[in-house]
């Protein structure tokens, strides 16, 4: 399979033949000199392997390593170290393979096959892993949200009795109190009610059942859901407009919304709530349904925006996301005929547009 692949050598003859042997193969090579201009071109290039010297000049290739494993964005990408050294200082780059000068042609480009296709099996492993993480997970959430919504219709009943039972008194400023102290006790119920009613959507999509849905549906759901991210970072606004009707699947729309929410939110700092805001919008063009996130955080790279739904890239810290939110994201959309698109906004921070076939008949 033809794969993009960055050569950083300094050694201009030997990095001519190299990208030769590779171009020949069918790879897309992009050449770097030092170190330095490697990192650059890698956020540029976005490549799929790279192929390191490690004796250069001015930024030689431990360096690169250090400073490739210090950015997210950079560390995820297989490395191949081919260098003529022998030595433990060599060896310790802590490379996914370590050749050795002189290499041949052939065994350069079947060792480059096997670390890409390792890296393969390895992302396919992990993604299976942690569709059946989330799978248990979406279980356990319904199961408990059912759990809550019992003994929570009890509450919600006997609050309303109670109110009814008290305004049968004789009004005074005692009786007044508690009867607006049950109110608000009855309004929490109703907002527990409205997210455990959230979680039971997002827990079970079945992604293969469709039918009609009022595209504010799972907007207000992902939402409500999204409520605890979102609101130490901005305020959250929705411009949803009339009933929209598009042919989807409820749940699996409540999924993408969540996902969008919670990478705007994650976007932007906590503690500035009223400097930043996370806004959806619903539009409808001719035929199509257009449902735009923007949020007013730091943005992504331009070089990095062609590849955030590719499945395990991510532009977050390690420990803090797979990169599978927005790759499944965009697999439901193109389930539902649809489209996703990102693209920095004019203003700052970053914007998400989905697009939905609109049913007929709304």
């Amino acid at each position: 399979m033809p794969r993009r692949v960055l050569l950083i050598e300094d050694d201009a003859e030997l990095s001519d033949a190299l990208r030769d042997i590779l171009v020949d193969c069918g790879h897309t090579v992009v050449a770097a000199s030092d170190g330095g201009e490697g990192l650059r071109r890698m956020r540029e290039f976005s490549p799929d392997v790279v192929l390191l010297d490690l004796m250069m000049p001015r930024f030689d290739g431990w360096r690169f390593r250090v400073e490739q494993r210090r950015d997210p964005a950079l560390a995820a990408t297989p490395l191949v170290v081919l260098s003529a050294s022998n030595s433990p200082n060599a060896i310790a780059v802590d490379a996914d393979l370590y050749l050795h000068k002189p290499i041949d042609a052939r065994i350069l480009v079947d060792a480059l096959d096997g670390v890409l296709n390792a890296c393969d099996k390895r992302g396919a492993s992990a993604n299976l892993a942690q569709t059946e993480r989330l799978a248990a997970m979406g279980t356990l959430a319904a199961g408990l949200a059912h759990e809550i919504n019992n003994p929570l219709q009890g509450l919600m009943l006997e609050l309303e009795t109670s109110r009814r039972a008290l305004r049968a008194f004789a009004p005074s400023p005692e009786r007044d109190h508690v009867v607006a102290m049950i109110s608000s006790a009855a309004e929490a119920a109703e907002r527990i009610r409205e997210i455990t009613s959230a979680v039971r959507l997002f827990a079970h999509p079945d992604s293969t059942r469709t039918g009609m849905v009022d595209i504010r549906s799972p907007i207000e759901a992902a939402a409500r859901l999204a409520a605890p991210v979102t609101r130490d970072r901005a305020r959250t606004k929705l411009v949803l407009g009339e009933l929209v009707l598009v042919i989807a699947n409820e749940g699996a729309l409540a999924q993408v919304f969540l996902n969008l929410l919670t990478n705007a939110a994650q976007a932007i700092t906590v503690g500035a709530v009223d400097d930043n805001e996370i806004s959806v919008s619903v539009d409808v063009v001719d035929d199509q349904v257009r449902i735009t996130v923007t949020d007013s955080g730091s943005g992504i790279p331009p070089a990095l925006l062609g590849r955030i739904f590719e499945p395990f890239f991510t532009t977050k810290p390690v420990g803090q996301g797979m990169g599978l939110g927005l790759s499944i994201s965009h697999d439901i959309i193109r389930t539902f005929g649809g489209t996703i698109q990102a693209y920095n906004a004019p203003g700052g921070g970053t914007s998400v547009c989905v697009s939905l076939p609109r049913a007929m008949g709304d």
